[in-house]
Order: structure tokens, then sequence, then C-alpha cells
């Protein structure tokens, strides 16, 4: 009965792992504006879109959600923010707006390349 209950735990624990901030999201993904090149540093993104749009990206992990600004862009005149839910280690999908409105804007999402 112990091992059970130590195999039950160790796979609890495995599963948890992926999505409360312990994976490393750093790297090249795909979203809806173009490419952005990301480094993790704690439960912080930051990144540059590359490519044919320019733009910084800024956010925040919390839980299994990514909490976002893009500011400084190539594709839209005003600073943006949303959010991503992460999916995997290789998705997230979410919603954007123009910062300080309300009503959501458009789609979001990331691919990890």
């Amino acid at each position: 009965m112990r091992y059970v209950f130590a195999i039950f735990t160790a796979l609890l624990l495995a599963s948890c792992g992926s999505q409360n901030g312990k994976s490393d999201y750093s790297g090249k993904w795909e979203t809806g504006f173009g490419f952005v090149e990301l480094t993790q540093k704690g439960d912080s993104l930051i990144g540059e879109f590359t490519g044919g749009n320019t733009g910084k990206f800024l956010g925040e992990i919390r839980n299994d959600t990514v909490f976002f600004t893009i500011k400084d862009a190539s594709f839209t005149a005003e600073e943006l923010e949303g959010y991503a839910e992460i999916r995997s280690p290789k998705v997230m999908k979410g919603q954007y707006r123009p910062k300080g409105t309300k009503v959501w804007e458009g789609k979001f999402w990331m691919m990890k390349k």
C-alpha cells in the first residue's frame, strides 16, 4: 500500500509541474502578430518581435496564464494588453485589447517553434 501511495504522489507532482511556472517558455514563438523571441526570468517573460513586425512583449506568468503588454509595436499605434492561457508548454491562447479599454479586440495565440 505504501508503494501505491508513493507512486500516486510522484505522478501527481509530475503532472502539476508543466503549468505552474516551472516550465521554461524561452524561445521563438509564432503569434498572430508575427514571431516573438521570449526570454523567461522567474515568472517574467520579456521579448522582441522579429521579422516583418517589431515591438516589445512584457509578460508575467500567474498560475496557468500569461498576462502581457505589447508596446512600441510596428503593427499598431496603441499599446496592447491581454492574457494567454497556457494550454501546453508549446501553445497559449487568449485575448488582447488596447491598454486601458474594457472591450477585448481580438483573439491572441502563441505557438512555440
